[in-house]
């Protein structure tokens, strides 16, 4: 597939490097010399440097022939235009913006982005998406991530395993045994920085993150059996009321209504702008969350958990980590420098949010090949869960698992058939219209797309 990508910032460079990844055309196109210059000592792609919204640009870009084009600027004006460019006069059948200012995704403008006005076909905000994925962390207290999927029946779970977990040094096999009757699935296992596949023969030890696949039904259960108590947040302190800490908020009051929050914020201006945005029973603080003394009229101390969402990495780290000296037992924070993320656990940190990676797993989501529902990409090359629908010209459709000789890497953690979760073993059965949740690591994604017979979907 041929795809345009508009943007050579962290989402750009990191999109277009798990396309060429898997063996698209990339062109790449950016104002900035330097940040293309960089791509193209790492990347085999096309790169240009000038404005994606000229016509004259996308032209040198061989716009007439791409299938794709994807915005993701800095700036919203010129991802706008370029999609309204690459429509209007190349034709180019799918077009991707990401979308920072609120004001254009309001609800009351809907018919703004439609193809009589602005055709985009896919709206991307990076903040709502961020937002969302914070706010699933929060219903899973004691995991670093939680993740709905197969029509909200099957969870995934991320967990820190400590010396304390009941089953460490437990090898796999004997889980059926210790879980008495309760069904789950190791997806994977994140260790000293390699990826774990597992067997029967594998076991857990402390300091690995693991993935799981379980029942929703069953979470409570579950985590039980790894020594988590369910514990359900009543009460948070969220540091920024930006756009994210303003979507996190909304999120909240309409999900945890018995939740309250109380929100940190540094500029005056916007404390004003959105204190009668809020409820109620939610209270904004003007001050900076660095001081001891804001963070204890907050009340972090007695709260379930403090989440860090300003543009500042430094202050998303240090707000936390007093905190947790504080006695606030759960942290997270927003974090774009990759080298705070490696440190996460000597930090003592909980959750370390990227959002590059939240912004990158929602676009490729509708640039995949087949029927794709959902991807989250773990980052840092770390590969993906992936669900998806099986079509009538699939390869797996009609076949036991065992003889889609699937790569080592791939895990298929269930299969959703009438409203029903699938734990499947080697003779399961693969059905038109099942769907599929699987991990992969990033170098088998492209033979996955290949076994379920893609083709571009041009919504």
């Amino acid at each position: 597939m041929k795809i345009i990508v508009c943007g050579a910032g962290e989402v750009g460079s990191n999109i277009a490097k798990q396309l060429v990844t898997e063996d698209n055309d990339v062109t790449i196109i950016d104002e900035s010399e330097e940040l293309l210059r960089s791509i193209n000592q790492n990347l085999d792609v096309k790169s240009i440097c000038g404005k994606p919204s000229y016509p004259s640009v996308l032209e040198k870009a061989d716009a007439e022939e791409t299938d794709m084009l994807i915005a993701v600027s800095d700036n919203d004006e010129i991802n706008i235009i370029s999609c309204h460019v690459a429509e209007s006069i190349f034709k180019i059948p799918v077009k991707v913006a990401r979308i920072k200012e609120s004001n254009y995704l309001n609800k009351k403008w809907s018919d703004l982005f439609s193809k009589k006005s602005l055709p985009i076909d896919v709206l991307i905000s990076p903040e709502l998406e961020i937002a969302k994925a914070i706010s699933r962390k929060l219903n899973t207290p004691g995991a670093f991530d939680s993740i709905l999927l197969g029509d909200k029946l099957l969870r995934i779970i991320g967990l820190s395993i400590n010396a304390d977990c009941p089953v460490i040094n437990t090898p796999l096999r004997m889980f059926p045994g210790i879980f008495s009757g309760l069904e789950i699935k190791i997806l994977v296992i994140f260790r000293n920085n390699e990826i774990v596949i597992p067997s029967g023969q594998e076991e857990i030890y402390p300091n690995d993150e693991i993935y799981f696949a379980v029942r929703d039904s069953d979470l409570g259960r579950a985590l039980r059996v790894f020594g988590i108590k369910s514990q359900e947040t009543r009460k948070v302190v969220i540091v920024g009321a930006g756009n994210i800490g303003l979507n996190l908020i909304k999120i909240i009051e309409k999900n945890f209504p018995d939740v309250i929050c109380k929100v940190i914020e540094s500029n005056l201006k916007r404390s004003e702008e959105i204190v009668n945005l809020l409820s109620e029973q939610n209270i904004i603080l003007n001050g900076n969350a660095l001081d001891l003394e804001i963070l204890e009229e907050s009340g972090v101390g007695s709260s379930e958990a403090i989440i860090a969402v300003t543009d500042d990495d430094e202050v998303n780290v240090f707000s936390t980590l007093l905190a947790k000296e504080l006695g606030c037992p759960r942290s997270m924070a927003i974090v774009n420098n990759s080298t705070y993320r490696q440190l996460s656990k000597k930090l003592n940190l909980d959750i370390m949010i990227s959002p590059k990676t939240i912004t990158t797993s929602a676009i490729l989501q509708y640039v995949r090949r087949g029927k794709i529902r959902e991807i989250h990409d773990f980052g840092d090359n770390r590969g993906e869960i992936i669900e998806f629908e099986i079509l009538q010209t699939s390869k797996f459709a009609d076949k036991k698992i065992s003889e889609l000789e699937l790569p080592k890497a791939v895990i298929i953690g269930a299969i959703v058939r009438e409203k029903k979760i699938i734990f499947p073993d080697d003779l399961t059965t693969i059905q038109i219209n099942d769907k599929i949740i699987l991990y992969t690591d990033a170098n088998s994604i492209k033979e996955v797309e290949k076994l379920s017979e893609v083709k571009i979907e041009f919504f």
